[in-house]
């Protein structure tokens, strides 16, 4: 390394700042000025995605609790509906049975006479004794 670099490529003389030193000084601090302005840009959009990406989550967190709430009144409720639809079945099964018993017993009522009467007019008097074939 040089001893005195900043007489390096002068042909040892040293430079006097001129013009050209301080066009090429703006120059960079322009640029610095753009990349400090591109990177306070860029901070702020990170920072905005930041608050969008909390907002998101808070969200999604609301939407879970409430799909759980969901998941839980539509196990009741199809709990509830099959409890219903049991005793809906046993009480058409109830009403199906004492329709059969009521037509059971109707069917006797009306059978049950005709036979007793039926059974007694039929009866043989006896004239005698009894004569068998061949007699």
């Amino acid at each position: 390394m040089p001893r005195w670099p900043h007489l390096q490529g002068t042909g040892g003389r040293k430079r006097k700042p001129g013009r050209k030193a301080g066009k090429e000084l703006e120059r960079c601090q322009r640029q610095a000025d753009e990349v400090t302005e591109i990177m306070l840009n860029n901070f702020d959009k990170v920072l905005e995605r930041d608050g969008k990406l909390a907002e998101l989550e808070q969200r999604s967190d609301q939407l879970l609790d409430m799909s759980s709430a969901f998941s839980k009144t539509t196990k009741t409720l199809a709990q509830k509906k099959r409890w219903e639809n049991a005793r809906c079945r046993i009480y058409v099964g109830l009403a199906a049975g004492v329709a059969l018993l009521i037509l059971l017993i109707v069917l006797l009522v009306i059978l049950l006479p005709q036979s007793s009467k039926g059974g007694s007019a039929p009866q043989v008097q006896d004239a005698g004794p009894a004569s068998g074939p061949g007699e």
